[in-house]
């Protein structure tokens, strides 16, 4: 991340007494991160397709941070995040009609990815805005490549929401202890409410979360707890495990167990080796299961740019409905991905 410009240097330059903002900064920051995609069994037809598309492992996007010391132990804190697809320039995140936490947006949003402001505390962080849910972070820490942007490799993020409009959240760390706590008010988007906790020491990292999201005529809530964590094995070798279960209630019945496992091995300085299995059985309604599994390889150029390639394979059994990006019961895909992070 770069940093754009200081509060200080502008208020200096309007000749803005310097004791009332030089403690004041904004960043710019982004990723772009390009794939090109070969799928077999992409349609019903069971034909074959290669694609460009947005990253595989990260969602491309720009952003703006900025922090001001407020005294006394207070900052305040802002964050405008703005995804977009690199392939064709479009923006992300778009809600055609209220769901899961997001009000209606047919033109697209701005900032879709995030919108907060904020004060930070010794007490901890209070943020207003569009956010994550807690699930979507959190259950980022026990996973190989966190929550990845490609439907094919990503299997958490698709029960729990990745964000809500309308959203207060609380972070403090105590020690080894991190605390999280959100609430989501229903202005026609639905409410939601969460807890989660962490615990990290030495090579350990422990994750648990419970979170409930309302639809917006609040007719229908979904359940989502996790558990899981990670461990550092050696240097260069990190294994990963977790757990996720979501209960429905009201108009649905449907109940899904997820857990995943995954290690992360650094096979040279800059090439890593990830190699990931999950499986999500879902029950009660459309019982069956999807089985996934894929293996990676990223090769770090820099600090800032990588390429990276992944091969996945996809297979359904029972009634577990099929997804978009699968034509057929069973499919196999290519990733190459090239990440530049500014």
């Amino acid at each position: 991340m770069k940093k754009l410009f200081t509060h200080g240097a502008l208020c200096a330059a309007a000749f803005v007494p310097a004791l009332a903002c030089a403690q004041s900064n904004v960043t710019a920051y982004g990723i772009v991160d390009a794939t090109v995609r070969h799928q077999r069994n992409a349609n019903a037809n069971g034909d074959s397709l290669t694609s460009l598309g947005d990253g595989a492992y990260t969602g491309s996007r720009w952003g703006l941070k900025g922090s001001e010391d407020l005294g006394r132990g207070l900052k305040a804190v802002f964050t405008l995040e703005s995804g977009f697809d690199p392939s064709t320039g479009t923006s992300q995140q778009a809600n055609s009609s209220a769901s899961n936490g997001s009000t209606a947006a047919p033109g697209g949003r701005l900032f879709g990815r995030e919108a907060s402001v904020g004060l930070d505390s010794p007490l901890g962080l209070v943020t207003l805005g569009r956010q994550y849910t807690l699930a979507h972070p959190l259950s980022g820490r026990f996973q190989a490549q966190p929550n990845p942007n490609l439907d094919a490799i990503a299997m958490f993020s698709s029960h729990h929401v990745s964000r809500q409009d309308n959203m207060a959240r609380y972070y403090g760390q105590f020690g080894p202890v991190g605390v999280y706590a959100s609430y989501t008010f229903n202005e026609g988007n639905g409410r939601g409410r969460g807890v989660g906790a962490t615990y990290g020491a030495g090579n350990l990292d422990l994750v648990a979360y419970y979170q409930e999201i309302n639809n917006a005529a609040n007719t229908a809530t979904r359940g989502i707890t996790g558990v899981g964590g990670s461990y550092v094995v050696t240097q260069g070798f990190k294994t990963f495990l977790g757990y996720m279960k979501r209960n429905d209630r009201g108009t649905s019945a449907q109940e899904n167990d997820v857990w995943s496992l995954g290690v992360n091995y650094n096979l040279t300085a800059p090439l890593v080796l990830t190699v990931s299995y999950a499986q999500d059985r879902q029950s009660n309604v459309n019982a069956g299961k999807r089985k996934m599994g894929y293996v990676g390889l990223d090769y770090n150029f820099s600090k800032r740019t990588d390429l990276y390639a992944e091969v996945d394979n996809n297979r359904l059994t029972g009634a577990y409905p099929q997804p978009g990006f699968m034509g057929t019961r069973n499919a196999t895909g290519v990733t190459v991905g090239l990440r530049h992070r500014f």
